[in-house]
């Protein structure tokens, strides 16, 4: 591989890598019309029973998702990116560590859920920059605060 080609795969993941994070602040931040801004047109975002396609209408899904709560706080670690290199490498996937809270009251810190898992993604290049084409959400545990300390009595 020429030293071109390996500095644009590492300036490729790093894109990657940084629109992940954007992924996941925009998210706690509720800037939901930005989150979406991030998706192509056709996209598709899986969540454990239920799945949204297109970018038209995915704001307000994710607002009634997570609108709910007081605060989140999304984590997206340990990111495994892979540009294909079969398209002309416009096209790339990725699979990183979830680890999410759920905020439920601003009166109440200790009142949370939380959930780790995985995020798989696709990724598509167009008008030169990286675009989220498909999350898949796999959750592995799920946890909470309050509720679970006084169920368990």
């Amino acid at each position: 591989m020429s030293a071109e080609a390996r500095l644009r795969l590492l300036l490729d993941r790093a894109e990657i890598c940084d629109l992940l994070v954007r992924f996941a602040r925009r998210l706690d931040e509720r800037d939901f019309v930005g989150y979406a801004a991030l998706f192509t047109d056709d996209c598709r975002l899986r969540l454990p029973g239920t799945e949204h396609r297109g970018r038209r209408g995915l704001a307000e899904f994710v607002a009634a998702d997570l609108g709910r709560y007081h605060r989140t706080q999304h984590l997206s670690t340990n990111h495994q990116v892979e540009i294909h290199d079969g398209d002309g490498g416009d096209t790339a996937s990725s699979r990183s560590y979830l680890y999410a809270v759920h905020l439920r009251s601003a009166d109440d810190p200790s009142d949370w859920w939380s959930v780790g898992g995985w995020y798989d993604n696709t990724y598509r290049r167009e008008g030169g920059r990286w675009l989220l084409h498909t999350v898949d959400v796999t959750p592995v545990w799920l946890d909470e605060g309050k509720r679970r300390a006084t169920n368990a009595g």
